[in-house]
């Protein structure tokens, strides 16, 4: 993992690459409660832009569809850093219901 990590801080092209575009465009999506745009989103194309972190974004749909569910809610707080030496992007969100 770190000789990986190195190598990737290097030369991006050596694993598949961040994309802070598409994570906080991806970010923007949720904080606006459009779930029904990600969950269209087909396995093969998240793949191709999300990499090994697939399962990551399939886990930020199911946590802002269960929000969803108990009715209306507020995003609260917005982090968003890419850090190519972790191999990935930090990113955080929180949401409150409004009940």
């Amino acid at each position: 993992m770190i000789s990986a990590a190195e190598k990737f801080v290097e030369d991006q092209r050596t694993l598949h690459p961040l994309n802070p575009i598409w994570d906080n465009q991806f970010m923007t999506l949720l904080e606006q409660g459009r779930i029904q745009e990600l969950d269209a989103v087909s396995n093969e194309e998240l793949s191709a832009i999300a990499g090994k972190s697939t399962h990551e974004i399939k886990t930020w749909v199911a946590a802002f569809a269960a929000i969803s569910a108990f009715g209306n809610w507020r995003s609260e707080g917005r982090y968003y850093r890419p850090i190519p030496e972790w191999i990935a992007g930090f990113g955080s969100l929180s949401a409150r219901t409004e009940n």
